[in-house]
């Protein structure tokens, strides 16, 4: 699961990398990371329908993880780090991992 959030992540990093690319936690950050945690848009209400990577709640709990955990320049280096990473190479710091984990055991699905 971690291996496909990471892997679609590290493919909207590039669409998002433009002057409009957020420099904060908040709404606009929780939009790309939610559209690249459980890889679908959300539809007309908002709402993550059939999720194909994360499921909401997970990908959800990861969000709120990183806001109340990981200070959002840590995250950004993380980000630029996968955007430039080859296929396997991604290092995953341990805050980040742990956050990873944490929600993981809270929704295995």
């Amino acid at each position: 699961m971690v291996g496909l959030v990471v892997a679609a992540a590290a493919m909207l990093l590039p669409a998002c990398a433009g002057p409009t690319q957020p420099k904060e936690y908040g709404d606009a950050y929780r939009a790309n990371f939610m559209i690249g945690c459980t890889g679908v848009e959300p539809n007309a209400e908002g709402q993550f329908v059939d999720p194909s990577l994360g499921t909401v709640p997970y990908c959800e709990c990861v969000y709120q993880g990183l806001v109340d955990t990981v200070p959002f320049d840590q995250v950004e280096s993380f980000e630029q780090q996968q955007a430039e990473a080859e296929a396997g190479q991604i290092v995953v710091p341990a805050n980040i991992q742990a956050v990873y984990d944490r929600c993981k055991q809270a929704d295995p699905a």
